[in-house]
């Protein structure tokens, strides 16, 4: 668990970095350039792919649970909180192996917390597999 916090706040630390070194026209009008283009938020999902796979198997519960969640935390940063939602990709190989009540759970909170009109197709296959758990 530690691993994946220090991943998620060193990611942090380098977006707010790339946001405070940002020109005013960074990324304006369609344009490229600025943080969002930055190969970190690719980095990071990779990073969680290869942390959970390293990660205890008596651990991972606990572990889906921070990724799924760490999105509501930054929606006020589009690019973070759009990069945390696609690192919740990397828990759907993992979500078999949850409880069934922690799954149960999860998958309430979900559908509730990210509404189908709101959500991403890695967000929709998440679902899918917490429905399959049973």
């Amino acid at each position: 668990m530690e691993e994946l916090e220090q991943l998620y706040g060193a990611y942090l630390d380098l977006v707010a970095q790339l946001n405070r070194g940002r020109k005013l026209w960074d990324g304006a009008f369609g344009l490229g350039g600025g943080p969002a283009d930055n190969p970190c938020h690719e980095k990071l999902v990779r990073d969680v792919e290869e942390a959970l796979a390293d990660l205890d198997p008596a651990r991972r519960p606990q572990a889906v649970e921070y990724i799924l969640r760490q999105p509501l935390e930054h929606k006020d940063d589009p690019v973070v909180y759009y990069t945390l939602m696609a690192a919740q990709g990397a828990t759907i190989p993992y979500l078999s192996q949850l409880p069934v009540d922690q799954a149960k759970a999860l998958r309430g909170w979900f559908e509730h917390t990210f509404p189908r009109r709101e959500r991403m197709p890695c967000q929709d296959k998440v679902l899918a597999a917490l429905k399959k758990v049973k």
